[in-house]
């Protein structure tokens, strides 16, 4: 004769049996300054205050490129939800 499945005992039984609560990863630490790959082309000598001078030029043309992209891909939306609209519209 089959047993009945019984969700009371098989609550019981997962309960017994839980799962450690797992603990997220730590954040990564970024490297020192000095372990981080140098912007200055190979050959080229530069102080440690020009170096973070480059640095800080690359980072401001990174983030007004990231800007400009998420303009761009904001124009897209608002054109193609335009466009959505008219096509529903008739």
């Amino acid at each position: 004769m089959p047993l009945k499945f019984d969700a009371h005992e098989f609550d019981a039984a997962l309960r017994q049996f839980e799962q450690p609560k797992i603990q997220p990863a730590p954040a990564p630490v970024p490297p020192p300054v000095a372990a981080r790959p140098s912007v200055v082309r190979p050959g080229v000598v530069v102080t440690p205050e020009q170096e973070l001078k480059l640095r800080v030029i690359a980072s401001r043309a990174k983030l007004k490129l990231m800007r400009d992209r998420a303009e761009a891909l904001r124009d897209s939306l608002q054109r193609f939800r335009s466009q959505s609209r008219s096509v529903i519209n008739g």
